[in-house]
């Protein structure tokens, strides 16, 4: 296979309009390109969003038996399609096939004076797909003659989100295995990493798979099903099934990142100060200061290669499924694992001190 990047993401919405506002006004995305019937869109209006490395289509139906009226009916607003780009994408869908993968969409080939673009479809799992798409000049037009360009106007701010660093599918228990077999064969993908979480009660298994490049990442998680439900559970009951839980966006600055977002109107998840007083003892030093990680809720962590900064966002939609993450790696190549021991443990701790009385000592040192 020849992917090696994700080229972009596509979310169907319930109303292009309404998401596009959210994006642009709370990420710093502007619009670089819109379809819809009078391009050859059928049954449906679409945006290109772009912010530094990152590109989002958001697509709402104009009917009720459009696909994504469909989707957005059974799963809310959520990804769709989590395309890759490739060198080959007539190739790779020739091949994802042979490996049983089910076509959605023929390669279909898009041009204009400006360059070439290929594209195929395969599905992945409950309504999520993959495009394979090959650009002759990938700085060019995003769909020659399906999507016309917007005036290009100056990003409203620095560009702060550099890619798409990882996405997080959330699947149901026991289909993990099956799931990683399926990436490795039809999207020629690694397992590269996995590891069996306990939190409390709660409990989930993780497996991540890779191109060489790890320019493509995708994260797979699924709930024990003897364990305790949690938040995997929930996201399975919202969601009306798997799909992808969270994007990650990689920076090279969270610090700044993390401030905008928040001035803006993301919702940044809060962490309990204990998380922090316990950093030095995990032997965590990001080059950040304690006030400034608890400030703006940022989580650090580190693994055999390098450490990690990252902080992730309450979900805006109505189900409360997909999230998002802003991560900025420090060499490490991992996904933050030590984290959700680090804060289960310090919640824990806060709730311990918060039950005993005053003047009471703290039980076990606190």
């Amino acid at each position: 296979m020849t992917v090696h990047s994700v080229d972009h993401v596509e979310f169907f919405v319930g109303d292009v309009n309404q998401a596009s506002h959210y994006y642009c006004g709370t990420y710093g995305f502007r619009v670089v390109a819109e379809a819809g019937p009078l391009t050859g869109l059928a049954g449906a209006r679409s945006r290109v969003l772009a912010h530094g490395g990152v590109r989002l289509v958001l697509t709402s139906a104009l009917h009720a038996d459009h696909a994504a009226s469909r989707f957005v009916r059974r799963h809310g607003d959520g990804v769709r399609d989590v395309a890759l780009r490739s060198t080959d994408a007539a190739g790779d869908y020739e091949r994802a096939l042979a490996a049983g993968a089910e076509s959605v969409a023929e390669p279909q080939t898009f041009e204009d004076a400006g360059g070439r673009v290929v594209r195929a479809t395969i599905a992945a799992t409950n309504g999520l797909v993959h495009s394979f798409v090959q650009r002759d000049d990938p700085s060019g037009a995003f769909l020659p003659q399906r999507y016309l360009p917007v005036t290009d106007e100056a990003a409203p701010g620095p560009e702060l989100l550099r890619s798409v660093d990882h996405l997080a599918l959330c699947l149901r228990a026991g289909s993990l295995e099956a799931m990683v077999d399926f990436y490795r064969r039809a999207l020629g993908l690694r397992h590269t990493y996995d590891e069996y979480i306990v939190v409390g009660g709660q409990a989930m298994a993780s497996k991540v798979v890779q191109d060489e490049t790890r320019g493509v990442t995708f994260t797979m998680v699924e709930p024990d099903a003897t364990a305790e439900r949690g938040q995997l559970n929930d996201f399975l009951d919202g969601f009306d099934g798997p799909g992808v839980q969270h994007v990650a966006y990689g920076t090279d600055d969270i610090v700044r990142a993390a401030r905008r977002l928040r001035a803006s109107g993301v919702d940044l998840l809060s962490t309990p100060a204990g998380y922090y007083d316990a950093l030095a003892g995990r032997g965590i030093d990001v080059g950040i200061d304690t006030e400034v990680l608890q400030e703006l809720g940022l989580l650090a962590d580190r693994d055999e290669w390098g450490q990690l900064v990252q902080v992730f966002t309450r979900s805006p939609y109505a189900r409360r499924t997909v999230f998002f993450e802003l991560i900025q790696r420090l060499d490490a190549r991992t996904f933050g694992s030590g984290n959700i021991k680090a804060l289960y443990e310090a919640v824990e701790r806060e709730r311990a001190e918060a039950a005993v009385p005053a003047g009471a000592a703290p039980r076990n040192g606190g």
